[in-house]
């Protein structure tokens, strides 16, 4: 363990107007560092709210190769969080990805995607992906 097995992607914090767009902020977790945001997920009915459930994204352009399955190891249920997603960015390799719930998915899930920047994403990290690959057509060309 060392720097030369950092995956270290953080130029890509360059694209500000971007990540402040979409809600992002500045997360770590131990050796792990890039963005998070809690997105709401509104019920609603005749009479108004019925529930209310969060999603919280990460995208993680800065870790260790450990840290994938250190933070699927030691994710927990939280209380209205519906989902943890992590999108772990990597210069080189293919898609893979982890997935578990809590009591059967009922305490929610958590789901770890580790992505080739400009690779092909399958629909599940659609979204994420796509910000990551406009963040790189920002600022890319400047890293370089």
């Amino acid at each position: 363990m060392g720097a030369l097995d950092l995956e270290d992607l953080s130029y890509l914090s360059g694209a500000k107007e971007i990540w402040e767009e979409w809600r992002f902020e500045p997360w770590s977790n131990g050796s792990a560092e890039g963005l998070r945001r809690r997105v709401s997920l509104i019920k609603s009915g005749l009479l108004g709210e019925i529930a209310r459930y969060y999603v919280d994204d990460y995208i993680v352009w800065k870790y260790l190769p450990e840290d994938p399955d250190r933070i699927f190891n030691t994710a927990s249920h939280e209380a209205d969080l519906m989902s943890q997603r992590y999108l772990f960015l990597t210069s080189k390799g293919r898609y893979s990805t982890r997935k578990k719930s809590f009591m059967l998915g009922l305490r929610g899930f958590v789901e770890i995607h580790i992505y080739r920047l400009g690779g092909t994403a399958p629909s599940e990290i659609e979204d994420l992906a796509y910000l990551a690959g406009k963040a790189e057509e920002v600022v890319g060309s400047k890293h370089f």
